[in-house]
């Protein structure tokens, strides 16, 4: 208390002098000078801590066409989002990839501060939170080759017996992850990306692989092998995707800050102009 008084008298000083002009004798000038250094040296901290605040760690995986990476670096209609959504919060970023299972980890450890694109699940929501505001809807659909014998047509059931390909740790619905949990399927195959789900599935090593249907479409004219396999059914749910902050101090500041720029972003119509981008 002592100190801010002290602090309210010296700027009332400074103030003082900066309204009295300058003939007031060599040493007052002098003086005065003094204490305007002296606020700002004060002062001065704590504005370098406010602009110089260590850029945030975001974690994701290859995800396109909606999170990818090139020698530039991070790249993608979400990538852009979220890069539009923190610069609205003043913060810095740094968008890290890794297979999924490694990003899950850096966030429950608290060395990165952020994943995306993510969905809640009960065990997520235990070291991670999740803004009200999603990122991402999607369909998750089946991918089957051309020459399979199976076909989904709505029920699990028909793929009882496939070989089911899924990324690690990787939640695709409530209704895929409640019938694999009960045992629905007979063989659920997990990888650590993509990419390797639908190379097995060319390889005839997996019957069928869930994955939103544009991501699924990506990789498979990347392998040159979108002639060869096709969406079987209906899509098994359409989800939404969220940025998740990992629960360390200060992360509940940080998810509502971010909800509350992305809730504009909806209303001002440019999330729909970012989503749209690469649609054009």
């Amino acid at each position: 208390m002592q100190v801010c008084q002290g602090v309210g008298v010296l700027v009332k000083r400074v103030v003082f002098c900066i309204k009295t002009p300058e003939p007031m004798g060599g040493d007052m000038s002098w003086l005065c000078r003094l204490m305007q250094l002296a606020v700002v040296c004060l002062f001065a901290p704590f504005a370098a801590n406010a602009e110089q605040q260590p850029p945030l760690r975001l974690v994701t995986l290859d995800y396109p066409p909606y999170i990818m990476q090139d020698a530039n670096g991070a790249k993608g209609v979400v990538v852009d989002l979220v890069r539009e959504v923190f610069a609205r919060m003043n913060r810095q970023i740094n968008i890290e990839f890794y297979p999924w299972v490694r990003a899950t980890a850096l966030v429950e450890a608290g060395v990165a501060d952020a994943i995306f694109t993510i969905k809640p699940t009960p065990q997520r929501e235990a070291y991670m939170i999740f803004p009200r505001e999603s990122i991402l809807a999607q369909d998750y659909v089946f991918f089957i080759r051309k020459d399979s014998p199976y076909r989904f047509n709505g029920d699990f059931q028909s793929l009882a017996t496939a070989r089911i390909g899924v990324v690690l740790h990787t939640s695709y619905s409530s209704r895929f992850d409640t019938a694999a949990a009960q045992g629905v399927f007979n063989r659920i195959d997990a990888a650590s990306s993509y990419e390797l789900n639908f190379r097995m599935l060319l390889a005839h090593r997996v019957d069928a692989v869930i994955c939103s249907r544009l991501v699924g479409w990506q990789y498979l004219v990347g392998m040159q092998g979108a002639d060869q396999a096709m969406v079987s059914g209906p899509p098994v749910e359409t989800t939404v995707s969220y940025l998740a902050f990992s629960r360390k101090p200060g992360a509940e500041q940080l998810a509502a800050q971010f909800d509350q720029i992305v809730a504009k972003m909806k209303a001002d119509g440019s999330f729909a102009d970012i989503m749209q981008r690469y649609s054009r």
